[in-house]
């Protein structure tokens, strides 16, 4: 009778663990999938160990926030610009915008405010602009040239992962005689007295390039004046507030070198080993 319970534990605890393991699986599996799929990665090449700033071919976006207009406005109304910072030719070539001496073409060069290197750089500036309140129905679309200098804290190239502050030292564009917005210009930056601290961490990916998870809490002003004619004729006002734009993502689940669609395969992957096991593990017919 001790060998026959025994053996009938022996067969029921496998199936169990079975069972759990294909629940870790599927778990595992379900929330690699939508990591990826909601991931907007920043991946550049490799520049000597390391990245040329500002990563080109990334968008810097704030998902979740908005740059707005309340000041000058009638009460319980308010102008939402949704942005996208894009766009970046490094020409060295605005010395208004720049304080340091960057060669035509060159992005990036040893020195600026934090010990390590500083890049200035034209760039794109897109705007979703929605009207609330009063000004409900109100849509725009806009495109404003933007001048850039931002400073970085020194990093190791050849480090596998390179994590240092930065900081937005100058930020400036300018709109004029548009339909709606007869002058419409945004600053940021420490120039401007309009703290804009950030971070950078960069990751080395298996085949050699890099993934960029940047950010800055951009301190800004915007000034408009309305245009004759417009829905926002007669209006003018100047608005100081604080928004985090941000390039990339951290790599899921924080593991290093494991690109965005390494972690769809592996959540694929995972999925089919669960469903795999779970079919194993069925009692069959005696």
């Amino acid at each position: 009778m001790t060998t026959r319970s025994a053996s009938t534990t022996s067969r029921v605890t496998p199936n169990r663990v079975s069972k759990k393991l294909c629940l870790t699986l599927l778990v595992a599996g379900a929330l690699a999938l939508p990591s990826a799929a909601g991931a907007d990665p920043c991946e550049v090449p490799d520049a000597g160990g390391t990245v040329v700033l500002p990563p080109a071919g990334c968008d810097y976006l704030s998902p979740s926030e908005v740059h707005l207009i309340i000041d000058g406005l009638p009460p319980n109304t308010t102008i939402e610009l949704a942005p996208i910072h894009k766009d970046f030719i490094c020409n060295g070539q605005n010395p208004v915008a720049c304080t340091l001496a960057i060669p035509p073409g060159i992005c990036e060069v040893p020195g600026g405010s934090l010990g390590g290197n500083g890049d200035c750089f034209d760039s794109t500036l897109e705007l979703e602009v929605t009207g609330t309140g009063l000004l409900a129905g109100f849509n725009r679309f806009l495109q404003i040239p933007i001048a850039t200098e931002v400073h970085t804290a020194p990093r190791n190239p050849g480090d596998p992962v390179q994590s240092f502050d930065t900081e937005m030292i100058d930020l400036k564009g300018d709109l004029f005689g548009d339909p709606d917005f007869n002058q419409l210009s945004i600053r940021a930056g420490s120039l401007q007295g309009l703290p804009s601290p950030g971070h950078t961490t960069l990751t080395q990916l298996p085949g050699g390039d890099w993934n960029v998870d940047s950010f800055f809490d951009i301190t800004y002003q915007i000034d408009f004046v309305g245009s004759p004619g417009s829905v926002l004729d007669g209006l003018a006002g100047s608005t100081t507030a604080t928004i985090r734009m941000q390039a990339g993502q951290g790599l899921p689940f924080g593991t290093p070198g494991l690109s965005t669609t390494g972690v769809a395969i592996l959540g694929v992957l995972l999925l089919g080993t669960a469903a795999f096991a779970l079919m194993r593990s069925r009692p069959t017919a005696a």
